[in-house]
Parts: C-alpha cells; structure tokens; sequence
C-alpha cells in the first residue's frame, strides 16, 4: 500500500504543480494587459498635451478685476473650467506680499478670490463672441479670463498670472497694475 500512496501523493503533488503554474500564467497575463491598458491612456494624455497650447495675451485691471486674455494656440477645444489652475502672485497697497490660489466660479462676475470665463471670443480683438461650441475653448479662439482678488493689488506694482490647464499646459503674464 506504501507504493499506491506515494502515487497518490504524487499526483495530488503535480496536480498542485499544474494549478499553481496556471494561476502564476493567468496573473502574468492580467498583469500584462493591464500594464498595456495604463500605456495607452499614458500615450493618450501625453498626445492631448502634446497638441494643446495657449497663450496669455496680456493681463489689465479694469473695474477691480484683473483680466487676462487667453488663446488657444494648440489644435484641441479645451474646456473643464473648474479643473483649470489660476495663480496670482501680487503685492497690496500695505506692500503685503499674496500668492493666491483661486477658485473658478460660474457665470461672468467672480467673487472674492475666484476666477470666471467673462467670455469666449473669435479672435484677439475679443469683439466677437464665440459661436461655434459655445463654452468651449476650440483652437484660435480667446477665453478673457476674470480673476477677483482681495485684498485688491496696489496701483504701480507687478502682478503675475499662471494659469494651467487640466493637462499641464501652462502660460503666465506679468504686468504693472
């Protein structure tokens, strides 16, 4: 009986061997494919970020607002305002020294420490509102950005905006308020 269950015992051992290589195999592959899948979307954001470009075309204050014109100089519609960083480094009249951080608000008027789309134009003049894909900023078209900030930035100083895109692209403006 020794002999019959040592083969027994063999091939509950290979069996174990066998169920134990196929689970390694099947892992492997789920692995591999999902390594693949991260690729891909990898690949993906990497070409939406090689075609998107904009460009600020200035900044001003105008009514305690700074406004900054943006164009979209890449070759994608860019939208997800919410998802957009504005930056705004500036000093107030008591020569305080603000890196604001500031959040998007809906419709024209930002509050305080916000920035809003005042608009979305056809070209640089911004005397043309969009009227292809409304609220969205599709390539040669101008975003004039509205950014409100308190304490309000003193008269004589230098302001500077960045802003970036969900995708990391990124432009910046300095200008004498």
């Amino acid at each position: 009986m020794t002999a019959m269950s040592t083969v027994i015992t063999t091939l509950v051992m290979i069996a174990m061997l066998l169920t134990s290589g196929l689970a390694m195999a099947q892992s492997s592959l789920t692995s591999m494919d999902y390594i693949a899948q991260c690729w891909k979307e990898t690949e993906s954001a990497a070409q939406e970020t090689s075609r998107t470009d904009i460009l600020a075309l200035g900044a001003q204050t105008a009514g305690g607002f700074v406004e900054v014109p943006i164009d979209n100089s890449g070759s994608i519609h860019i939208a997800q305002f919410p998802n957009w960083d504005v930056l705004v480094h500036y000093y107030d009249g008591n020569g305080d020294y603000y890196i604001v951080e500031t959040e998007y608000a809906e419709g024209t008027t930002p509050g305080d420490n916000q920035w809003s789309v005042a608009g979305i134009y056809t070209d640089d003049t911004l005397g043309q509102n969009e009227v292809f894909e409304p609220g969205i900023l599709n390539p040669g078209e101008v975003m004039l950005l509205r950014v409100n900030l308190v304490p309000t930035p003193y008269g004589g100083t230098v302001c500077w905006v960045t802003v970036s895109t969900p995708s990391g692209v990124t432009t910046s403006v300095q200008f004498v308020v």
